[in-house]
């Protein structure tokens, strides 16, 4: 049996379900974001219009399963693989009640619990509690340093004379990105910098710092303020996503300096030109080293091309995407199922 962990809107891990499905294998999904929930119950969780899966869980110290309203159940000896998309249960809103608030903390609890049961040779793409360590900015950029990947020069500071030295030092440019992944959606509609309709976002994409930007870092950056991430603007001639699935590697070259919109972060326009290419040897042979070492066998990075002749290594998105690039059936899903089973 194979135990899928995912959002139940993720197309993603529908492709591997259908993989593992065609190769005969048992599979259950869940969502533990609405594995016990009674939505509609909770004025901010009715935000959410999507029922509940209504699991009954039984522990014991021996044995753990849950049983799913569409008649499945999930018993921790029978799992020997996880695709873990989502290992997210929301707390509760500001105006839940008191019980509320610790029915959530004790059904993250349980859930957590359950998946700590699962036995050891327990195959995982990805381990959750990995994944929590190595989804970070830092520690990827440490990582890479050490294992010889070519980076661009970075600063994280929240000090005003160390962002302006910086600043001056790089005459190609600087931007500055998001240290961590949260993306709060408020819904209040907002006319984009091209002037399209979206919903206003906390949290933002990778940006140039302009000379304006710099004349007012004094209001922001001081002692006790929220550090913020700068890097060198290297100078691309296109940008590679290579997803990393085991040891295998699926590269495709991004031509993101042909669209204004995407020549600093390739993310504001998800149609972007793209075709299939290879990894120079060097930069994968270390990469998958570094991976190896991080413990985990999937992730989605990041590399700029330089217009001088450079792979940059940028990042790894160790939940990332991976169907906007492909055309035909998923070989991504594919590899991904065939990890599980140990193929």
């Amino acid at each position: 049996m194979y135990l899928i962990i995912a959002m139940n809107e993720d197309l993603h891990a529908d492709a591997v379900l259908y993989c593992l499905e065609e190769a005969g294998e048992t599979v259950v999904r869940i969502d533990p974001a609405r594995l016990f929930i009674r939505y509609g119950v909770s004025p901010d969780l009715d935000l959410i219009n999507t029922e509940s899966q209504k699991a009954v869980t039984v522990i014991t110290p021996n044995s753990a399963v849950i049983h799913l309203a569409n008649g499945k159940s999930v018993d921790v000896n029978q799992v020997e693989g996880v695709f873990c998309r989502s290992f997210y249960v929301p707390t509760a809103g500001d105006r839940d009640s008191t019980a509320d608030h610790l029915a959530m903390a004790e059904i993250k609890s349980v859930f957590r619990g359950f998946c700590s049961m699962l036995p050891p040779d327990v195959r995982w793409v990805n381990d959750p509690y990995i994944e929590d360590r190595v989804d970070n900015k830092i520690f990827q950029h440490y990582s890479a340093q050490r294992f010889g990947l070519q980076l661009p020069d970075t600063l994280v500071t929240n000090d005003s004379e160390q962002a302006k030295e910086f600043f001056k030092r790089h005459k190609s440019g600087v931007i500055i990105k998001q240290l961590s992944d949260i993306s709060l959606v408020e819904e209040k509609p907002i006319k984009t910098e091209f002037g399209e309709d979206d919903m206003e976002v906390n949290g933002f994409y990778t940006s140039e710092v302009t000379d304006n930007d710099i004349g007012e870092i004094d209001e922001y950056l001081n002692p006790g303020s929220a550090p913020i991430l700068l890097q060198e603007k290297l100078l691309k001639r296109s940008e590679l996503r290579v997803t990393v699935v085991g040891d295998k590697v699926f590269t495709y070259r991004l031509f993101s300096q042909e669209n204004e919109k995407t020549m600093v972060d390739f993310r504001k326009d998800i149609d972007i030109r793209s075709e299939k290419a290879v990894l120079p040897a060097a930069e994968e042979k270390k990469l998958l080293a570094m991976l190896k070492f991080w413990g985990i066998s999937f992730a989605a990075c990041d590399f700029v091309e330089t217009q001088d002749g450079r792979t940059v290594f940028l990042e790894a998105n160790v939940e990332g995407n991976w169907l906007w690039l492909e055309e035909e059936r998923s070989p991504i899903a594919k590899s991904i199922s065939n990890l599980l089973r140990g193929k």
